[in-house]
């Protein structure tokens, strides 16, 4: 993913009853996920991308903060 080498979107899913996406985003050195749910209405490649990268970023900074590495 640009911006975010090595994080990786998995297949989406969509919930039928809200039409929500699930969306899991895997790091590849070491299989660590991390889901989202959004609206139908965000759809669009470039716009899950940006979200996916705000998700990846805040993630990463836990993790820093965090200070284990996981």
């Amino acid at each position: 993913m640009t911006g975010a080498e090595g994080w990786s979107f998995l297949p989406f899913e969509r919930n039928e009853d809200t039409a929500e996406h699930d969306i899991t985003l895997e790091r590849d050195e070491d299989g660590v996920q991390v889901e989202m749910t959004l609206p139908s209405f965000v759809a669009q490649g470039d716009e899950l991308e940006q979200i996916a990268l705000l998700v990846i970023r805040a993630r990463e900074r836990w993790r820093d903060l965090k200070g284990v590495g996981g």
